[in-house]
């Protein structure tokens, strides 16, 4: 019996990473009942064209400078496809982000090529790429940057970049949904259920250059441009009914998720503030609603302190790995030197974050954390 209730314990974690919580369905029947009255499924239908509006006034833009689409990876690839100065080539990125970054190059035919991050902020620099873009002998298609997990980034730093380099540039802010700002680039957002507004599986383009974004709507739409005719390359990306409806009912209920989220934000603050040796990652602050807290360590201890924590009932985890080059699938891209990459890679760890967590909860997380640190 108790190897049992060992095992279970194993299985399920007492203070878990993560648990997602989207629309129930008392918010969700008004906008179901609009989709059944209108028979109006997919296709741009009357509640996915209100979403893009009320998401246009979040983000303080025009509603045709913002394009919902089915998800945020599908969105990269569309996005590179559209801007690349050419269907082949290499699409610079950072190693450090979530494996959809590059998957996202190879959908839009481009090979990866990584770059290595800066250490503070986690994220590539525009000047830094420009000095590598001296030193690199391969045709240059694209460049996509990543927020690294919502952190703000400086869109008009990037769209200088690009009109300085004339390199396209496509900007993976999955996580930013309370941080990112639009530029003449394509900015991505996830809408997926494990980020701050979530929808389930979404997610959306904002970009302030009306030509490319008319481009953008058509490509997620087989590259119909305004007739059912294929003029552009293009997908099926569009957003369902089903999912507008979740999205129009998650922006109902935004502004108290905001607060839950900056909530816990605070208590992480509070409760780690004076530990030696640690620090929040980038962008990890009072008024930017995120759902992931990451912290870096002063030592090479990301393994040490995950399987202490597991120990302990708590789950972890290292949202990016250990760096996209080193996923089987990206080990023979090209790269250059990733020191800072790897320093991350040993040194950062996930602790939990969701609305669920109270402050005793996150009180037991930093003394497990501390207790691993000293062993």
């Amino acid at each position: 019996g108790n190897a049992i209730l060992g095992r279970m314990n194993i299985m399920k974690p007492t203070i878990p990473l993560m648990r997602p919580k989207l629309p129930d369905r008392q918010a969700l029947e008004p906008y179901l009942a609009e989709i059944d009255k209108n028979r109006w499924y997919s296709n741009f239908g009357p509640l996915e064209r209100r979403l893009e509006v009320r998401l246009a006034e979040y983000f303080d833009i025009d509603p045709c400078q913002l394009v919902c689409v089915s998800n945020a990876t599908q969105a990269l690839s569309i996005s590179l496809k559209t801007v690349a100065r050419s269907p082949v080539g290499c699409c610079l990125l950072p190693s450090f982000t979530f494996a959809a970054t590059p998957h996202a190059a190879v959908g839009a035919g481009l090979e990866p090529y990584f770059l290595d991050v800066n250490r503070e902020t986690w994220a590539l620099n525009p000047k830094t790429v420009e000095a590598v873009l001296k030193n690199l002998d391969v045709p240059v298609a694209a460049v996509m940057p990543v927020a690294p997990f919502g952190a703000p980034f400086n869109i008009e730093e990037w769209d200088e970049f690009h009109r300085i380099t004339g390199i396209p540039v496509v900007i993976d802010a999955a996580a930013g949904f309370d941080s990112a700002t639009a530029g003449l680039n394509p900015v991505i957002i996830s809408l997926h259920a494990t980020k701050a507004m979530g929808i389930g599986e979404g997610g959306l383009i904002l970009c302030r250059d009306n030509n490319l974004a008319e481009q953008l709507r058509a490509a997620r739409n087989f590259g119909f441009l305004g007739e059912r005719v294929a003029e552009i390359p293009g997908m099926n990306a569009k957003l369902s009914e089903y999912g507008a409806a979740v999205g129009l009912a998650a922006l109902d209920g935004w502004s108290d998720r905001r607060a839950q989220l900056c909530r816990i934000v605070a208590d992480y603050l509070d409760v780690f503030e004076g530990i030696e040796h640690l620090r929040f990652a980038p962008g990890f602050g009072l008024n930017n609603a995120v759902t992931t807290c990451n912290v870096t360590f002063q030592d090479p201890v990301a393994s040490q302190i995950i399987d202490a924590l597991r120990e302990e009932g708590i789950e972890t985890r290292r949202w990016w790995n250990r760096g996209c080059h080193r996923e089987p699938v990206f080990a023979g891209c090209q790269r250059t030197s990733l020191d800072c990459t790897e320093y991350l890679a040993d040194r950062v760890v996930g602790l939990p974050f969701h609305i669920d967590l109270d402050k005793s909860q996150i009180e037991r997380i930093r003394d497990a954390v501390m207790h691993a640190i000293a062993r």
